[in-house]
């Protein structure tokens, strides 16, 4: 990894300054070497060398406790990586020594019965047939440093079981060993252990093993207790088999540890209230926040404009099922196999006359109709009536939709609600990737009316439907939402940008610009795509109009940026989309058709006057959005978390993108710049330096970390609602009587009706001083006008 915990420590004193209260880190324990994210982690017992080691983390630690920050740390409980070298992870090294003997084969999800590979696990690492590999010499014999005998296959090392090693005969010796050494596209119809997501080398982990859990929690409990970890974030919680109980014996451990979980909510989903948690990572706050800025009254435009110009005539829900349906005839193809030997043997003992084939096809139409990643149904336990209600729901649809499978989507229903332990939890363990790899990973590159609502957690198909006065509203929304928030989990995480999201915060506020602008926005991007024919495969068409689409509202919300990112990120989502290339069976006719496109729009002087001048015209606007956003985030009932770099302007798209290395000491600079909260000093431009921007995140953190007691637990949390002609165009609230966030929003309708004029905004009684600017207001009735005369967004603090 590029950044070790010296370089964070060296970074803590800005961090301090800019009124953060809390480090929040990716994963610190020992992972694959060159590891650029820390997930693939493959000893739970070390904190990472490359980051510095133990050493590294007690000086992080120190630098934290000496300006007063602590600390939250990723955990990934779901799985561990066996990659290259195998040898790294010596729990399955043992597992692949001593297969189903070994002491550590109960912590992997290991089917050791499955009929094509009895007893053997399958590691499918070949770059061929391993008939092919060994006629060509790549698989050989070897000892190690210790003496003991291995298989060498290029960077993979795998373990000799005892006495079963002929070292005249590779092949032979491979027959005997605990697991099957095949070529790589195996793993798509018989890998035999669960993983995470259709990620081969990241092996699922049984957490629900109290010694499993004992021995990978070992490190980072201890850490806890010396009190140099204060906080966690657990990734991915629906891959475990009780997401529940595991909750509830880490917070046992751990003495109640504020603890948030990377739970996606769909829309309308509710985090379980029975989970021992202070609730989940934020991307519910981050969706709801984007829709305030999308415009309702666009849908039907931007509607047919997709289809027009992108050629794209299904609605969402119908792209997103057919992902679904291609990624479990894909790449999810074993994990659908395992849950199908499941039901077939149950259909079997109730002497069902029901066939493999028949049950394969309606699992695969319940899971492609799932609404949600999973329905909490523990075994042996009554399912609850929103867990019932999402299994009733897919079943129902899955009828109408494969009506003549009915009785085995009977079956299915019974077996997911109340059927035997082991099904019960596969199904729902398999539900949360098809909905990640289908929808996310998938249809979001598939589907682009929109892209700023192309979020993790989103509802792309879902323009809010009514204006802002409306009981059903963004608005209103929004305010609800935080209410329920403030009751029921105030110290949920918020969130704007992370590692995971589809494109920074900034690029999302500078899109939603578009839904403001339906008929500006149509006749540009016609004009970008016609442009672009002239630099498309005309034999074959490619790229193809959706992806031409999605190119250029990327250009708009990101721009400017250099071509490698642009081509970099394009590359990515054609192979996400799997529509003309794939990341399993790339296609490089396509993949060099759109590498030739992008360059070529970027070097056609027609084509970057149409854009550059259009987004001239969004920049500011698009910043109005970011301010918004921010402040609304930063004040509003939860914990805010701040992606590493977003305290200024940043146009960051998927990852890798995200991942780029941050300017601290440009920040460092800009922040003394700025100057303390006390004074008149006019607050900064909306340039691009970002630091009215910075001016934000800094005065609000502050506030925070000043004042807990106004955002935390017992806080309060009230809606304030403007009057006037453009009331709309508000969103504002107080936060326990002592603080008011005032922002604007729909920016560009604003300005086209003429501005504030008669709006006002009823503020508590008192004396508000703004943290932006330093003006003093009286509470009672006040001029909107007044309030945002000097800055985009006000923050006011009750002075008396």
């Amino acid at each position: 990894m590029e950044f070790s915990f010296t370089d964070a420590a060296v970074v803590v004193p800005y961090l301090a300054t800019l009124g953060v209260t809390h480090l929040y880190c990716s994963p610190v324990l020992e992972a694959v070497d060159g590891s650029t994210h820390g997930y693939d982690v493959v000893d739970h017992g070390q904190i990472s060398p490359e980051l510095g080691g133990q050493a590294g983390f007690r000086r992080l630690v120190t630098a934290c406790r000496k300006a007063g920050l602590g600390l939250v740390v990723d955990l990934v409980p779901n799985h561990m990586a066996v990659a290259a070298p195998e040898s790294a992870n010596t729990a399955w090294w043992s597992v692949l020594r001593e297969g189903a003997e070994s002491p550590y084969a109960s912590w992997f999800d290991i089917d050791w019965n499955s009929p094509e590979n009895p007893g053997k696990i399958v590691i499918p690492v070949l770059g061929d047939a391993l008939g092919t590999c060994l006629a060509r010499g790549e698989i050989r014999l070897a000892t190690d440093e210790d003496g003991a005998w291995v298989v060498v296959y290029h960077d993979h090392v795998l373990p000799v079981a005892d006495g079963t090693v002929d070292p005249d005969d590779v092949t032979a010796t491979l027959e005997r060993q605990h697991y099957r050494l095949c070529f790589w596209r195996v793993a798509g119809t018989e890998l035999n252990y669960r993983r995470f997501f259709d990620i081969t080398t990241l092996a699922g982990l049984r957490q629900e093993d109290p010694d499993v859990f004992a021995a990978t929690h070992r490190l980072i409990l201890d850490q806890i207790r010396a009190g140099a970890i204060d906080g966690l974030r657990i990734d991915h919680p629906d891959g475990l088999a009780d997401p529940e109980e595991y909750l509830r014996r880490l917070s046992e451990a751990t003495g109640g540890a504020w603890t948030v979980v990377e739970k996606i909510l769909e829309p309308g989903e509710a985090l379980p209230d029975t989970w021992a948690c202070a609730g989940t990572t934020g991307y519910d706050a981050l969706n709801r926040l984007t829709r305030l800025f999308i415009d309702p009254a666009s849908a039907r435009a931007f509607s047919t404009l997709y289809t027009e110009v992108a050629d794209v005539r299904s609605d969402f829900a119908t792209i997103s099922r057919q992902a679904k349906i291609d990624v479990l005839a894909g790449a999810l193809r074993p994990e659908l196999d395992r849950l199908t030997a499941l039901a077939l043997t149950e259909a079997r003992r109730r002497r069902a006359d029901l066939t493999r084939v028949g049950l394969h096809e309606a699992l695969a139409e319940v899971l492609a109709a799932f609404p949600v990643y999973r329905a909490y149904v523990r075994p042996g336990a009554a399912a609850t009536l929103e867990a019932r209600g999402h299994i009733v729901r897919a079943c129902t649809q899955a009828r109408e939709s494969l009506p003549l499978r009915a009785d085995e989507i009977d079956l299915v229903e019974e077996l997911a609600l109340a059927g035997p332990p082991e099904f019960v939890v596969r199904f729902q363990q398999t539900a949360g990737p098809v909905m990640a790899k289908g929808v996310e990973d998938t249809a979001f590159y598939r589907y682009g009316r929109m892209i700023a609502l192309n979020e993790v957690g989103g509802s792309p198909g879902d323009f809010p439907g009514f204006p802002a006065g409306h009981p059903h509203s963004a608005v209103h929304e929004f305010h609800e939402a935080n209410t329920t928030t403030q009751r029921a989990w105030p110290l949920t995480m918020t969130t704007l940008s992370t590692h995971d999201t589809k494109r920074s915060e900034d690029v999302r506020a500078r899109l939603a610009v578009l839904t403001e602008d339906p008929d500006g926005w149509g006749e540009v991007v016609r004009r970008l795509l016609t442009l672009g024919e002239r630099h498309t495969d005309i034999e074959h068409g490619w790229p193809d109009r959706p992806t031409s689409y999605l190119l250029a509202q990327t250009l708009v919300g990101a721009w400017p940026l250099p071509a490698d990112r642009v081509r970099q990120y394009m590359f990515k989502a054609v192979r996400e989309a799997k529509t003309h290339t794939s990341w399993t069976d790339p296609n490089p006719g396509y993949e060099s058709a759109l590498t030739n496109y992008v360059d070529a729009v970027l070097d056609d002087r027609d084509y970057l006057a149409t854009l550059e001048t259009y987004v001239a015209s969004l920049v500011e606007l698009g910043r109005q959005n970011s301010l918004t956003q921010k402040l609304l985030q930063l004040v509003s009932p939860g914990v805010p978390d701040v992606y590493q770099g977003q305290e200024l302007w940043d146009a960051s798209l998927v990852d890798p993108d995200n991942r780029r290395p941050v300017a601290f000491g440009e920040r460092a600079k800009l922040l003394t710049e700025l100057g303390p909260e006390s004074g008149s000093r006019k607050p900064p431009p909306l340039d691009d330096t970002g630091a009215a921007k910075l001016l934000v995140v800094a005065r609000a953190l502050r506030l925070r970390r000043e004042h807990p007691e106004w955002f935390g637990a017992q806080a309060t949390y009230r809606p304030l609602w403007a009057s006037g002609s453009a009331a709309d165009h508000v969103v504002a609230f107080s936060r326990s009587g002592s603080v008011v966030a005032v922002a604007p929003r729909l920016v560009l309708g604003l300005r086209r009706g003429g501005g504030w004029r008669d709006t006002t905004l009823p503020l508590p009684e008192g004396r508000w001083t703004d943290l932006f600017t330093g003006r003093r207001h009286d509470g009672g009735v006040a001029y909107v006008l007044r309030l945002l005369r000097d800055f985009p967004v006000s923050l006011l603090v009750r002075t008396q």
